[in-house]
């Protein structure tokens, strides 16, 4: 813990210092003695390192990606050529486990834009080291972490070993996961829970990109490519289906990705909804390289056969490099529809009342806020369509809001972990519990979940803009490396991405829910954020003859992540490649080795000058 020092006591301690320093200048020292201060202080300092590091922080760098997106191991980072978004993959399977040589046939070639899915070639890119990060050894000493803390710990399976993952479990629970979501309960007597994140801050964090409109891939689009947003209409009262308008109240300057409604005149309670949806509709590997071969073709192509919207799936752009030891795999491997999603955008309301409806579908609901803008009262309720006849709708709570008459507005609206979250120009609004819901009977993804978020009016007109889309983490319910969630590739079940009700019964034949025994008092559970490249809890073997392999002892936890200090130095100059000498002495420190002092054919820097801090990245780790 440190203290602020009050203004005028430093000045008084600053001003006694220079007097002191003053005074000692003045007065002769031999030479001996100045030799000997310097050793000493050199002694002290030592001395002073050491303690700190034994008893208050460590310093520590992430190799892996097993917590990315929150932590990067080694890794390429890249701008997307297509749509402009920056993201970051991982490259540490460039190297031989657990040394820096480089392996060429390993080499991370390309990878796929989270926001576009357009392949970048990666085989010029620098790679960077993981981020250096500070760890708190101090808050363990006086209790126990908290559940979602990010924890470095002794690896159960090689005690020299430091690990970093995210902390799930609590001593005395028994975990369960299923369906990208984890439960706990503390007695056989009592029924899982699921584990909400109670921090917002820890949620917000681990969410990741599904489609950022700011953003969108101009090329594809003006090839005929259907705009991932756009006017549609629910098919039916009492189905979770929508269709495209070919007339509706919607204007849409695509240029400047704004979106006007101009429905101030539509206010009777019975007219349909004209929805402003997302589809993700997502160009696929293929697709690109047509495009880019013969675009005349793609576009007949795409007219003969209209591209269909997918499922949202656990796709991860850290994963998705080709070359290392995946070859692509992670592409298709990404397979599990996630339904846990945030919206957020900016509104400019014109009228001074009206409504205004913001959507996430989830099987068979979907999950409302409705804002009356005249007095600014926010209603959360749920309408659920199947199986009954007529829609039934369950009013959550009602809320007082800034969001009244006319105005501009940011809301962030999420669905996740089986709740309600609600913001408004980056304030929460405080629901106190009362939007955490239980789910419908049946899990499964529905015909609307390929149009999951949407934005409504009634009585009002409106503009918005600066759409986007995000999802939580998918935690896949794996059991060793032989016992997955579905067994073996998951290409079969990424193809049937397009038909919900396919892969729901791809799915419930194949899927698995795992369950870890009960810990001790003294044990703990813990996930990385990359659930699909984490050895964690879920994973570890037993080598060591532990009653419960999946727990991390408390004697094994070394403290708790606390901010990144250095991500890695971004070069500039040369193109922003800098420079990288290949001579004499200089030439290890700058370029890859595949065995002591021996250099690949094709040579492959990994660092460059000059370069400058990233400090976009230097924050605290939630």
């Amino acid at each position: 813990m440190t203290k602020k020092i009050e203004k005028s006591k430093l000045k008084t301690f600053l001003a006694e210092r220079a007097e002191k320093k003053q005074a000692e200048s003045e007065t002769p020292r031999s030479r001996h003695n100045e030799v000997r201060d310097t050793i000493e202080s050199i002694i002290i300092a030592l001395v002073f390192a050491f303690v700190f590091r034994a008893y208050s922080a460590e310093a520590f760098v992430i190799p892996t990606g097993s917590m990315a997106p929150t932590l990067y191991g080694r890794h390429k980072e890249l701008t997307c050529p297509s749509c402009g978004v920056k993201y970051a993959v991982g490259a540490s399977d460039e190297l031989i486990e657990k040394t820096e040589y480089y392996r060429p046939d390993l080499k991370v070639t390309g990878a796929l834009c989270p926001n576009c899915r357009y392949y970048a070639d990666l085989r010029e890119a620098m790679p960077f080291t993981g981020d250096r990060i500070i760890v708190n050894k101090f808050p363990f000493e006086f209790g126990d972490p908290d559940r979602w803390d990010v924890i470095v710990f002794k690896y159960p399976e090689a005690s020299q070993t430091n690990y970093i993952k995210r902390l799930v479990g609590l001593p005395g629970e028994e975990i369960q996961i299923s369906r990208g979501d984890v439960y706990a309960r503390k007695s056989d007597q009592e029924p899982f829970q699921i584990l909400r994140k109670d921090n917002l801050e820890k949620q917000l964090t681990v969410q990741q990109l599904v489609y950022d409109d700011d953003y969108p891939p101009r090329e594809i689009l003006q090839y005929g490519w259907p705009e991932r947003w756009s006017p549609m209409q629910q098919v039916a009262a009492g189905e979770t289906k929508f269709q495209g308008l070919s007339k509706s109240n919607w204007v849409i300057d695509q240029e400047s990705r704004a979106y006007q409604y101009q429905g101030e005149s539509l206010k009777q309670a019975d007219a349909k909804l004209e929805w402003l949806r997302y589809q993700h509709v997502v160009p696929q590997t293929s697709e690109w390289a047509l495009l880019q071969e013969n675009p005349e073709l793609f576009q007949q192509s795409i007219l003969s056969s209209p591209p269909r919207p997918r499922l949202i799936s656990d796709f991860t752009a850290y994963n998705s490099y080709t070359g290392g030891t995946t070859e692509g795999y992670y592409i298709y491997d990404a397979a599990f529809w996630v339904g846990d999603l945030t919206l957020s955008f900016d509104v400019e309301i014109e009228n001074a009342e009206g409504e205004l409806f913001v959507e996430l579908m989830r099987g068979d609901r979907h999950y409302r806020v409705k804002f009356d803008v005249k007095t600014g009262k926010a209603t959360l309720y749920y309408v659920e369509d199947y199986p009954n006849p007529e829609p039934v709708e369950t009013e959550l709570t009602t809320v007082e809001t800034s969001l009244q008459g006319a105005g501009a507005h940011q809301i962030m609206f999420a669905n996740v972990d089986q709740r309600l979250c609600l913001w408004i120009d980056g304030d929460l609004v405080e629901l106190q519990g009362k939007t955490e819901y239980k789910p419908t009977a049946t899990h499964d993804p529905r015909e609307g979940d390929l149009a999951p978020a949407g934005i409504a009016g009634r009585g009002l007109n409106f503009n918005v803009s600066h759409l986007l889309l995000q999802r939580d983490i998918y935690y896949r319910a794996d059991e060793y490396y032989q016992k997955l969630e579905i067994p073996g590739e998951h290409k079969h079940l990424w193809e049937l991405l397009y038909d919900p009700a396919a892969w729901s019964r791809e799915y419930e034949d194949h899927h698995q829910k795992v369950t870890f025994a009960q810990m001790s008092d003294e044990e703990f559970f813990v996930l990385g954020d990359n659930s699909a490249r984490s050895a964690d809890s879920r994973l570890w073997g037993n080598d060591r003859g532990a009653e419960r392999r999946h727990a991390v002892p408390r004697t094994a936890l070394v403290g708790k992540a606390f901010m990144i200090y250095w991500p890695h130095g971004i070069p500039f100059m040369n193109d922003g490649r800098g420079y990288s000498p290949d001579v004499g002495p200089l030439k290890r420190f700058f370029y890859h080795q595949t065995a002591p002092g021996s250099y690949p054919k094709d040579p492959y820097a990994k660092l460059s000058f000059p370069f400058y801090p990233n400090f976009s990245r230097m924050k605290r780790i939630r």
